[in-house]
């Protein structure tokens, strides 16, 4: 008897685990960071055949996909700790991939600019207000980039956290006239990022002050670090607003703001 309760407990767990790895699993949001978007407690479906199609070259990540991502080791406020047991690990984020492998991306004054082309993220911007922060920030003096300015803080180049660095290999270089204003001390501007084959820029839909820790704060994230895709919303079935029930059900497109093609 034992050993057939065995079996099928076994079995069980072998199904779910192939299905969790190679059909579909689901995710908790966790957090205001992608509101509008997703709430805080709702639960989205992520196909993980998509995961390993991108894995074996078969396909890419778009621009606009809301991505279940591992940030860099070394990113501030990336861990958590495990109810009850106690012991720490480093959490999924949930962010939307704003630009993919050879775009040129930048943030000025809250507008994000892809390939030169300002976004018009009326998704995030007809029910929030983006607070007007800018990235990278970068800084020259003498001709030689002298710090990087995050929303984490400001990093001398000689000292940069070990998840930067991809970020500085990326970074444009800075104008002629830049250059030559550096000769007469530090200068400080928006940079520009160049993103490299297997790199890709996320942000959070909630950009108020503090509302989204993303590549602003860790740089831009490889390929390997990107889990699966948020495609739909399937819990709570149903959400209480003001003058009664809706449908909470609902698919994940694209945003218009990034089909630049």
């Amino acid at each position: 008897m034992f050993k057939e309760w065995f079996r099928q407990v076994g079995e069980a767990l072998l199904v779910a685990f192939l299905v969790t790895t190679f059909v579909f699993t689901t995710v908790g949001v966790v957090g205001q960071s992608m509101y509008p978007t997703l709430r805080n407690g709702e639960r989205v479906l992520v196909p993980k055949w998509e995961t390993w199609l991108v894995r074996l070259g078969f396909m890419e990540w778009r621009r606009g996909e809301i991505a279940i991502l591992k940030p860099p080791e070394g990113t501030p406020f990336s861990t958590a700790r495990f109810p009850v047991l106690g012991f720490s690990f480093r959490a999924f984020f949930i962010k939307r991939i704003v630009a993919v492998p050879g775009d040129e991306v930048y943030v000025d004054r809250g507008v994000v600019y892809v390939n030169g082309k300002p976004l018009a993220e009326t998704h995030i911007t007809d029910r929030i207000t983006p607070w007007p922060d800018s990235f990278p920030g970068v800084c020259y003096e003498g001709g030689r980039l002298t710090r990087i300015v995050t929303q984490q803080g400001d990093f001398p180049v000689d000292l940069l956290p070990a998840y930067l660095r991809p970020l500085k290999e990326m970074l444009l270089p800075p104008s002629q006239e830049t250059l030559a204003r550096s000769a007469l001390g530090e200068v400080c501007e928006v940079g520009r990022i160049k993103l490299k084959p297997g790199y890709y820029f996320v942000m959070g839909d909630n950009r108020t002050l503090g509302g989204s820790e993303d590549s602003r704060t860790f740089g831009p994230v490889p390929v390997e670090r990107i889990a699966g895709r948020a495609s739909f919303v399937w819990w709570p079935l149903v959400v209480r607003e003001e003058g009664g029930f809706r449908l909470n059900l609902r698919a994940l497109a694209i945003p218009p703001a990034y089909r630049l093609e």
